[in-house]
């Protein structure tokens, strides 16, 4: 696997895409043309604009993303985020203008990713009621975009998790958060998750084993990354 692609896949997670189909839906990359550059590992069968229309999608820089593929870079790390102006179609003499396609940086408080509730030490998942996207706090730093990524502050560690819901059937076992319905009763609890074929095994931090019906799972929240990536506890 090529750097690039290492790359790419991690970056998806980053920003919220979970499959090479659904970076081609956003993007407007035809599907075709994003395996052959997955097989490949090189943005060589990209067009100029295809390339374009793939550095936006992962809000990365243009020519950030040519000097991963071409090995100038060996990385580009996840606090490189970068949107391109929302300008419009531009005029013919703009085209290949390099000024029109410069990238706007994200201004600070536009890359912060939702601080929705925490952790307790018993591993229970407690939203915060009262947060709301005016004033909630966020982590300073964008993990991705949409209601699915948000992070819970683990209580007396100094350090917020950030999440990535997906269905239940995505996922079999490892660290996580989930979610369960039964009907009357919400409930959410972060551990060391496995599934079986009738129940869900959650240990928590404190040690505790918990048995869940997996009928009554409604979402897992993966982790897609830890700010800050050290803990300093309180």
């Amino acid at each position: 696997m090529s750097k690039l692609t290492q790359w790419l896949d991690h970056r998806m997670e980053v920003v919220g895409l979970n499959r090479w189909k659904v970076l081609s839906e956003y993007s407007g990359v035809p599907y075709q043309t994003i395996r052959d550059m997955n097989t490949c590992g090189s943005l060589d069968v990209l067009s100029r604009s295809e390339r374009r229309l793939l550095a936006a999608t992962l809000r990365v820089s243009l020519r950030r993303l040519e000097q991963l593929d071409n090995g100038k870079i060996e990385w580009i790390e996840d606090k490189h985020v970068y949107d391109v102006g929302a300008q419009g179609r531009p005029a013919p003499w703009q085209e290949n203008d390099p000024a029109y396609w410069v990238p706007k940086e994200v201004m600070p408080e536009d890359r912060g990713t939702p601080v929705i509730g925490s952790i307790r030490a018993n591993g229970t998942a407690q939203p915060d009621e009262a947060w709301q996207e005016e004033w909630g706090r966020h982590i300073p730093q964008r993990f991705g975009k949409g209601k699915d990524i948000y992070g819970l502050e683990l209580e007396g560690v100094g350090q917020s998790i950030v999440f990535r819901n997906i269905p239940p059937w995505e996922f079999r076992e490892g660290p996580a958060a989930v979610y369960c319905w039964n009907g009357w009763d919400a409930r959410g609890l972060f551990g060391q998750v496995q599934f079986t074929s009738i129940k869900v095994i959650v240990v928590t931090p404190d040690g505790q084993r918990h048995e869940l019906d997996a009928v009554n799972i409604v979402r897992i929240g993966k982790i897609i990354g830890r700010w800050p990536a050290q803990a300093t506890r309180e």
